[in-house]
């Protein structure tokens, strides 16, 4: 989880293959553009969803004391059994209340349609990193035989404190989505 507070992060993009430009800077639903490019029935595989102490390093983005936990969810989204996307959001527990208390209890059900039905909720910033796939962040994923991904992470202002999402593309969305994005 370090890896999304280093310095690889920034608000330009990285040198990228061309493909993978629309779908890092589109600001629209992901779930809802994964969906449109999927062959086989869009899933959301739960790799991790857990209350974890907050690490002192991101405390300042969200707002919140160290003393305080944040949820932790890593999730793959597929087509079928695919994996198009790595993504890893931080919620922190002090925002999971009221109308936000469905996100303790997401399960299988993705993030994105959430947020994205929040009028609310807006996306403060954006940035971009290139990280190395041996980075402690992508020990849940298996088979990777790249040496880096790309990704974005946002935080999303309007609830209670923020919520930071990552998504990283993997190689299998090309795939998919040929040379088109899903909008």
């Amino acid at each position: 989880m370090h890896d999304l507070f280093t310095p690889y992060w920034q608000t330009t993009l990285p040198p990228t293959a061309s493909w993978q430009v629309p779908w890092l800077v589109a600001t629209g639903s992901l779930t809802q553009s994964l969906q449109q490019v999927c062959q086989q029935a869009f899933q959301v595989q739960v790799l991790q969803h857990e209350f974890i102490a907050a690490p002192a390093f991101i405390c300042e983005d969200l707002m919140i004391q160290p003393t305080e936990h944040v949820l932790q969810r890593q999730v793959l989204l597929c087509d079928g059994d695919k994996p198009l996307v790595f993504a890893c959001s931080l919620l922190p527990e002090a925002a999971l209340q009221g109308r936000y208390q469905a996100l303790r209890e997401l399960g299988s059900r993705p993030l994105g349609h959430w947020i994205f039905s929040e009028p609310i909720l807006k996306r403060q910033t954006m940035l971009f990193a290139e990280l190395p796939s041996q980075a402690a962040l992508f020990k849940n994923l298996n088979k990777l035989t790249e040496t880096s991904l790309l990704g974005r992470k946002t935080l999303f202002i309007g609830a209670d404190k923020p919520l930071l999402v990552s998504e990283f593309f993997l190689p299998a969305l090309k795939a998919s989505s040929g040379d088109s994005y899903g909008v």
